[in-house]
């Protein structure tokens, strides 16, 4: 028997979403693709050197993002918080190299800010459900 004053432990999982994984799946794919793309091609990885501090950023968040929704797709609860806000920088940097490309009279269509949204949007319904388990109170029964 379980002693109904004992506080609860909040779960070490994340609610199953199969869109919310497979949307990390898709943003971890396209980013280490990417690297591997930059880093595979020759007259890539020769302008790798001339990037600003700010590309070499944005490049460890995304990163980093890659490895928190491995996280995100394994239901790890830890990885939640920092694919949240690691989702809002990226969506940040995609969203204003855009308005610069946009400045220069270019359309282009990117799939990164679909995504991105996409994932913060199941991340914030994710967020919102496991608080709402996390204040959800224990009422013992006494008899």
């Amino acid at each position: 028997m379980t002693d109904p004053t004992a506080p609860r432990l909040a779960p070490s999982v994340l609610p199953k979403d199969i869109f919310r994984s497979i949307v990390a799946a898709l943003v971890t794919v396209l980013t280490v693709y990417g690297w591997v793309d930059a880093l595979g091609r020759t007259p890539m990885r020769n302008a790798l050197a001339a990037q600003t501090r700010l590309w070499w950023i944005e490049q460890i968040v995304k990163l980093v993002l890659a490895i928190v929704c491995a996280g995100i797709i394994l239901r790890k609860r830890w990885s939640l918080t920092p694919a949240f806000w690691l989702t809002i920088y990226s969506l940040v940097f995609v969203i204003v190299r855009w308005v610069f490309i946009f400045r220069e009279g270019q359309l282009e269509i990117l799939v990164a800010p679909l995504l991105y949204a996409l994932l913060l949007w199941r991340l914030w319904i994710t967020r919102k459900q496991v608080a709402a388990t996390d204040d959800t109170v224990v009422v013992g029964t006494t008899g």
